[in-house]
């Protein structure tokens, strides 16, 4: 008899599933089902790279693994056995899509079309996979095999794998079924919170980055949460109508408190990292002696944007001043609120808005080097289910593809 093998929802991992599953099977005998509650797969996937499909990271694996946080560990087997050059060669050799690689070894689709990559690989397991599209699975019951409940019927697998993400960007379906199914299967989830998400200020805060969207700065980035400096990064901020985003606003965000309220909890910019405060305290003073008729924001302009020269002049009291009779308390304000310049928070990372979940099946109970489950066996979770979050540039992608790898490879090769 064919082994029957169910992949419960077809986002990013549910579909690298089946495609492994295909690459993989040889002779195998296998049948392989992937039941999606939408009505085509991928949804979510045609979002990625805002669009583009961000489909890995060319690093070093023992670089890559850093970028997963605390879950570095838990990833490495699946890096080391199926990592970015395996990925790039799916793309380029099995499904026929040539790449690029740009600014900090981001690998994209030549075509820049994360829809294409959708459907190619749609297309790639239309001949070996049974997709059924409009089905909510009800319920997953583990009996022989596993028994899956649908609004399309009844399905009996041998072997499952959940897929069926996280809790952001709901509307293309991803909202926490895995979770649910799988605390209601034994295991542990830890709760859902927003990740990768941009950061809503609060009050004059957001008036002041409201006054500046659309400027991008580079800034050392820290939070702080009741006094206490919870993380650091250094990258790229986008000021906003509603506060702040871009790539170190993105990624320290998962480290906001899921909830704020009542709390002191606020983001610091560093807008000149390169110099310490003494540093660049020294170099203003210099410039006020050596151009006593000039604006104090035209100075400013020299190491920020000038709309951010304007505006930091305004919030520290000097808008409109002159290098002369500029006083040492002008000066001390206007180093504070360029190297401390702090942002007031007004809520946790909306998951709603999040671009990945922090959060999911608690990785303890789930073999790192075949992605079967410790409590189910013949269960396999991937993706978003499992507690794992990468930074951006690729690398949530590349964890689904290389867990997808392992999955499929141990399913194929078990009894």
């Amino acid at each position: 008899m064919k082994k029957r093998i169910g992949i419960i929802g077809g986002g990013a991992a549910g579909l690298f599933a089946a495609c492994q599953l295909k690459r993989l099977k040889g002779a195998g005998d296998i049948e392989v089902t992937l039941i999606e509650k939408n009505s085509i797969p991928g949804k979510k996937l045609i979002l990625t790279g805002h669009g583009r499909c961000n489909i890995t990271n060319r690093k070093e694996v023992n670089r890559l693994k850093e970028g997963y946080h605390d879950a570095d560990k838990f990833l490495y087997p699946a890096l080391k056995e199926f990592g970015p050059e395996d990925t790039v060669s799916f793309f380029e050799n099995g499904i026929g899509l040539k790449v690029k690689e740009e600014e900090n070894n981001r690998i994209f689709p030549v075509c820049d079309s994360a829809v294409t990559v959708r459907d190619r690989l749609v297309s790639y397991i239309s001949d070996s996979t049974k997709t059924v599209c409009d089905a909510v699975v009800k319920d997953i019951r583990k009996t022989n095999g596993f028994e899956v409940d649908t609004s399309k019927g009844k399905f009996t697998f041998d072997q499952v794998i959940l897929s069926c993400g996280g809790m952001s960007f709901p509307k293309t379906g991803s909202t926490g079924d895995s979770y649910r199914f799988a605390e209601e299967l034994g295991h542990t989830v830890a709760p859902a919170r927003g990740a990768l998400a941009p950061l809503k200020a609060e009050g004059k805060d957001k008036s002041f980055c409201k006054s500046l969207s659309g400027v991008t700065v580079n800034a050392g980035v820290s939070l702080f949460s009741e006094g206490r400096k919870a993380a650091s990064k250094e990258g790229g901020v986008l000021f906003a109508d509603f506060g702040l985003t871009g790539p170190a606003i993105m990624e320290i965000s998962r480290e906001v408190p899921k909830d704020i309220r009542g709390k002191d909890v606020y983001i610091e910019l560093d807008l000149v990292p390169s110099m310490k405060d003494e540093e660049f305290e020294k170099e203003l003073l210099d410039l006020i002696g050596k151009h006593a008729d000039t604006k104090i924001t035209t100075l400013l302009s020299g190491f920020v944007p000038q709309s951010a020269a304007t505006e930091i002049a305004a919030r520290a009291g000097a808008e409109g001043l002159y290098a002369q009779g500029f006083t040492k308390e002008n000066r001390k304000n206007v180093c504070r609120e360029t190297k401390h310049l702090r942002i007031c928070l007004a809520e946790a990372p909306d998951i709603n808005t999040a671009y990945v979940t922090r959060g999911g099946v608690s990785l303890k109970e789930v073999d790192r080097k075949t992605m079967e489950s410790k409590i189910v066996p013949g269960l396999y979770i991937i993706g978003e289910a499992l507690d794992i979050d990468g930074i951006s540039g690729g690398y949530n992608l590349q964890a689904c593809m290389s867990e997808a790898y392992l999955a499929s490879k141990n399913i194929l090769s078990s009894d």
